[in-house]
């Protein structure tokens, strides 16, 4: 759907509209929805880095904006309010992106580490291994240990640690990279 340009919206209009259906007619809310739907298609879409969100987006702070409109201030702009829910939709649902992005690449990462360590066969391969877990300071092979050791959950060990959950999982990744980045250097150093 290709967005109209944007008509000045008489803001009378509007606050006639948004009074009606705080009224109890339920029915205004579709012309008040449609006097504003391509200018929220129009910012979301500027704001989205992600197209195929856009309907759904424009969509959830529509219903959004139907069930609040009891706090709707009276003499405020509809049109700011609707993006101001939208803003904070997509705020949400790139937060979520990002965080499953993360997850991913997370899980990805301990999937290889993990796959590296049960192939090593080679004596160099775990003679690597062995030189690189000697490099990784104290604590920090003590969080590898409660991981992969004593098979411990992210959760389990920021609990007995009393850090942070967010901490636990950023460390063990970064350690695991190192741990994988030592590794491979050491492998390529040895002779075929």
């Amino acid at each position: 759907m290709t967005p109209s340009p944007a008509k000045p919206i008489p803001v009378d209009e509007d606050a006639r509209l948004v009074a009606a259906v705080q009224g109890g007619d339920l029915q205004a809310f579709e012309p008040l929805m449609e006097r504003h739907l391509d200018a929220l298609h129009a910012f979301i879409s500027l704001k989205l880095p992600m197209p195929n969100l856009i309907d759904e987006i424009a969509h959830e702070a529509l219903v959004f904006a139907f069930h609040h409109l009891g706090e709707f201030t009276a003499g405020t702009s509809f049109r700011a309010w609707l993006r101001a829910i939208a803003l904070n939709r997509i705020r949400t649902e790139v937060e979520r992106f990002l965080r499953e992005d993360r997850n991913r690449l997370a899980y990805a990462e301990r999937r290889a580490l993990e796959d590296t360590l049960s192939t090593t066969e080679a004596p160099w391969e775990l003679e690597a291994l062995n030189d690189c877990l000697g490099r990784v300071p104290a604590p920090l092979r003590g969080l590898l240990e409660l991981r992969y050791r004593d098979e411990q959950s992210s959760e389990e060990i920021a609990g007995r640690l009393r850090r942070s959950l967010a901490w636990v999982r950023t460390t063990l990744c970064r350690v695991r990279q190192q741990l994988k980045e030592c590794i491979e250097r050491k492998l390529k150093a040895q002779p075929s």
